[in-house]
């Protein structure tokens, strides 16, 4: 009865297909990033550079995990972290309104997620520069 199942449940039963269809597509699309399924998460880690600063990111990804399937976080030491520069409260990137943003969707693909990473760096770049985040947002209290 698999029919029923919702997208999420459906995420979890068939984990191991998910993920590895998850690790195809992107890899497909993003030679930045090396991709790895360790158990139920999928990983992913690369880097990138801009103005001269360097960026690293490490990705997860799981149907498992609370809310969203995706956890983003950048490991570059003297950060602004905060919700003026979109970090969520446990630390990972804030890219996108887990609710106004889904469009109808129950999750948000890793594949469309990653492209946000690159544009979430233009704009923290330019917070930098300016003390202002000059993207689109939400506020972060999720009203």
């Amino acid at each position: 009865m698999d029919f029923m199942l919702s997208p999420k449940e459906r995420a979890q039963k068939y984990w191991a297909g998910f993920l590895y269809k998850t690790q195809i597509e992107c890899e497909r699309a993003f030679d930045w990033l090396h991709f790895e399924v360790k158990g139920q998460i999928l990983l992913a880690t690369g880097s990138l550079e801009r103005n001269g600063r360097t960026y690293h990111f490490k990705i997860e990804w799981s149907p498992f995990f609370p809310g969203r399937f995706d956890r983003v976080w950048v490991e570059t030491k003297k950060l602004k972290k905060s919700f003026d520069t979109h970090f969520n409260g446990d630390g990972s990137l804030c890219l996108y309104h887990p609710i106004k943003d889904l469009k109808g969707r129950p999750y948000v693909e890793l594949v469309d997620i990653i492209p946000w990473i690159s544009e979430w760096m233009c704009y923290y770049d330019k917070y930098l520069d300016y003390k202002v985040w000059l993207g689109p947002e939400h506020p972060h209290n999720f009203n």
